[in-house]
């Protein structure tokens, strides 16, 4: 009924083999350094016999998992495709490893050196990837094994444990089967993951040949930069010394020109997102150049805008190319060095063509003579493979390169004051810069430092081009931005209405700086100065203090302090931004815009904290202390604090009063200049700033005169004498409110008698004004003009008098009692009257 101890036998090696195949193949493939695994490990629960009500059951799934299995196995074996993905792999390391073994390495140029470290670092990202899809494809088949052989090892337990004795014929049969079924999944999977571990194999001994190749790369890099300093070559008045001949030497570039292609064939092959995107970005700009041609050439352009438009515009293919190829630099770092050298090539013509007419007057033929400089040192590449032959063209240009630098400089070209003055006085600086490293570079070739000499005058002529490309596309790229922002669909936003000209020139002075900086890398890189500054600065980054958990470096601090300021300028442009804009859009509600502006300004702040926190390596596990402490703070002295902060987030989100109100509370009336999470700032009458703690505004009373409208009602009280016409009065007051212009005609002005004064009939007049701005003003000439009418009518406006009314006897008493006071009678106080 059961199988026999060879069947059994044969079941449980096939299950150690496919366990013992998942174990090596996840011990090879898995890195040391950076696990990243794609699926969770799986759990191995303990093994305990399956009970009899469910072996129907277990045996139906089980049936499933080596159906599913089966499947696995008859779909396309990832292991071929992946076998093809590794030959192109490893046809690109025997390549290099034929053609420049660790002996010749140091025998090669800097230029030839560089290249192949990014090829080695992109067989490093290749066979990464490769790996990463390995694990993905090969995953399945490991994960299947590992629980079938789990369930092999159940259904022995249950076995062993006497539960399947004595089971009916039709079970026991079904049981068979299912154990068979799972046999031969198992030898399948185990067939398969056994290809799968030599292949994983065969990954592992190509990444140590890729890791040594790099290894050796980089050595070469640093051996040949200490050695800049030091004789590479015997003196010239010795001899040039024996060289390849002309034969090895154009077979040794043949070799290094086709690693060079084929590195640019793999490199194109990857299609990287780097890659995607500057795709997307040449094929997005050649239309956007084509139509800003087509709607500035159609429309008049601003004068003062010419200088920078008329160039990109006037040339639009040349402008397209030039942004391209400087995105080819930019977004691929790591491309290979022919790929780089071929668009430095192609952006020659186009420099010259989209310099400005008034540079090109002030450059007189600078820019020429460094792009023929350029273009000749590029030609040097023929006698690289030749040492002396590549010695005598690094002489020759350099003293060509002296030559023509020494003539410009003492013929320089006249121009008008003004005309690129300043360009032409950083260019004579750098000029003169040059002359003596120049004169450093002759000296060292002809000594016997080729490697110094080399380096000197290329980079010299490098950072001379690169400085004239970035130059260019500096200007391109402002004639681009400034046509479209000129175009009507833009131009009529309220944020450039009111901040196009400072936007433009601080648009203009980022470029500028981000383009000097880019030189100034790119600088640094060819004077072979980056990688030890790098080494220095990482150096003095990682200075710091470990105190248990908390860790505070140098590095920590900086990455802090510069997301903390970006986070700061963000938020305000965001913030100015949605001031501008949202003001256009009426259907929102009132006030919405300022909290939307200020919510926005605030939540920027707090993302760019936290991410601030997060640049300083500053862990969330930390954060438990900070927090409790702040907790502790609110409990007992920041609950004003608090109050004042969740005051302002209601003021926020109700919107009661908003930048612009007039407004009254405890005491203070004023205009509403900015509304804070904390604080609201309200600017009196008297140009005073008064801050007001939110949680006052909403704990007492506020008074908005405008919070629907900015309508006003105000009113005088006039006092005319008695006998005068009250008709006549109301009608004099009204018809003269009316008259007045600013006063609103709805409602209408409005006179009322208001009683019976001692010396006058009281009258008020009220009149409404639909500008509150301007009531005060008003109000003072409805006065002069109430006044002047009731002057012109002969109505008279009474002086305040006292009507004292004395009998005879009183004026008798009180001259006897006048009389009887003698002179000399002291008074009460003592005085004498």
């Amino acid at each position: 009924m059961f199988p026999g101890s060879a069947h059994t036998a044969r079941r449980v090696l096939a299950g150690l083999l496919a366990s013992l195949a998942v174990a090596c193949m996840a011990e090879t493939v898995a890195r040391d350094n950076a696990p990243r695994a794609s699926t969770p490990p799986a759990v191995i629960a303990p093994i305990t016999p399956i009970a009899l009500g469910d072996i129907l059951s277990r045996a139906a799934e089980d049936q499933r998992r080596a159906e599913r299995a089966t499947r696995l196995l008859a779909s396309a074996d990832p292991v071929d495709r992946l076998s093809l993905q590794l030959d192109g792999i490893a046809r690109s390391v025997e390549s290099k490893v034929e053609t420049e073994d660790a002996a010749n390495l140091r025998a090669l140029p800097i230029r030839r050196l560089e290249s192949l470290a990014r090829h080695w670092n992109f067989d490093a990202d290749r066979i990464g990837r490769w790996e990463a899809q390995a694990r993905r494809d090969f995953a399945p088949y490991s994960d299947s094994a590992l629980q079938l052989a789990q369930r092999r090892q159940a259904w022995s337990a249950t076995r062993a444990s006497g539960l399947l004795d004595g089971l009916p014929a039709v079970m026991s049969d079904r049981v068979d089967a299912i154990l068979a079924q799972i046999d031969s999944a198992e030898a399948g999977l185990g067939r398969a993951l056994a290809r799968q571990f030599a292949l994983t194999q065969r990954a592992s001994e190509l990444t140590a040949r890729i890791q040594a190749g790099a290894s050796d790369a980089a050595a070469a890099i640093e051996d040949i930069d200490r050695r800049l300093l030091h004789r590479d070559a015997p003196p010239l008045w010795r001899g040039l010394g024996t060289g390849l001949g002309t034969g090895a030497a154009w077979e040794a570039m043949k070799q290094g020109m086709d690693v060079e292609s084929r590195f640019a064939a793999d490199y194109s092959a990857a299609d990287t997102a780097n890659q995607q995107a500057l795709r997307v970005l040449q094929l997005l700009l050649l239309p956007l150049i084509l139509w800003l041609t087509y709607r500035s050439r159609s429309s008049r352009i601003d004068a003062a805008h010419t200088a920078h438009v008329a160039p990109a515009l006037r040339r639009p293919v040349s402008s397209w190319l030039l942004l391209s190829m400087l995105g080819v630099l930019v977004l691929e770092p790591d491309a290979p060095l022919l790929v780089h050298e071929f668009a430095l090539l192609l952006a020659l013509v186009p420099v010259l063509r989209l310099l400005p007419r008034a540079a090109l007057a002030a450059l007189g033929a600078w820019p020429y003579v460094a792009i023929a400089l350029y273009a000749l040192d590029r030609l040097g590449v023929a006698a690289v493979a030749d040492a002396p032959a590549y010695r005598l063209f690094v002489l020759a240009q350099t003293l060509l390169t002296l030559g023509a630098t020494v003539w410009l400089l003492r013929h320089p070209v006249t121009h008008e004051a003004g005309q690129g003055s300043s360009l032409v006085r950083v260019l004579k600086m750098m000029g003169w810069l040059a002359v003596p490293l120049l004169a450093v570079s002759a000296v060292a070739n002809v000594s016997g430092n080729v490697s110094l000499a080399e380096m000197l005058t290329s980079a010299l002529i490098d950072s001379g081009y690169m400085a004239l490309l970035l130059f260019a596309a500096v200007v391109a790229c402002m004639g681009i931005v400034r046509t479209l922002l000129d175009q009507p669909e833009i131009a009529g936003r309220r944020l450039l209405q009111k901040h196009g000209a400072l936007l433009l020139s601080a648009g203009n002075r980022l470029l500028v700086l981000a383009a000097s900086l880019c030189w100034l890398v790119y600088a640094l890189d060819v004077f072979r100065v980056l990688q030890p500054l790098q080494t220095f600065g990482f150096a003095v980054l990682k200075l710091g203090v470990d105190v248990g958990e908390v860790s505070i470096h140098v590095g920590d601090v900086l990455a802090f302090a510069v997301s903390v300021w970006l986070a700061y300028w963000s938020a305000r442009a965001v913030r100015r931004l949605l001031h501008d804009e949202l003001p256009r859009y009426s259907h929102l509600p009132r006030g919405a815009g300022n909290s939307i502006a200020t919510l926005s300004y605030y939540g920027v702040l707090l993302l760019g904290l936290l991410v601030a926190l997060s640049a300083a390596g500053l862990k969330l596990s930390q954060l438990t202390l900070m927090l409790g402490a702040l907790g502790v703070g609110v409990g007992f002295g920041l609950q004003n604090v608090v109050n004042n902060f969740v005051s302002g987030l209601v003021l926020m989100f109700e919107r009661p009063i908003q930048p612009g109100d007039m407004v009254e509370t405890g005491g203070v009336a004023g205009t509403v200049r900015e509304i804070g999470l904390r604080a609201t700032t309200l600017r009196t009458y008297d140009g005073a700033d008064v801050v007001v703690p939110n949680g006052l505004l909403l704990s007492s009373n506020l008074t908005n005169w405008t919070m629907f409208d900015r309508s006003r009602r105000f009113e005088i009280a006039v006092g005319v004498a008695y006998g005068s016409d009250p008709s006549q009065v109301l009608h004099l007051l009204e018809s003269t409110a009316r008259a007045i212009p600013g006063i609103a005609e709805k409602p209408a002005p409005a006179a009322q008698l208001t009683g019976y004064g001692d010396n006058a009939l009281n009258f008020v007049l009220r009149a409404w004004t639909l500008n509150i701005d301007n009531w005060g003003a008003l109000r003072s000439e409805l006065m002069a003009r109430v006044l002047a009418a009731l002057q012109a009518e002969g109505i008279a406006i009474p002086y305040p008098q006292l009507d004292l009314h004395l009998s005879d006897a009183q004026m008798q008493s009180r001259r006897g009692s006048v009389s009887s006071e003698s002179p000399d009678t002291p008074t009460h106080d003592g005085a004498q009257r």
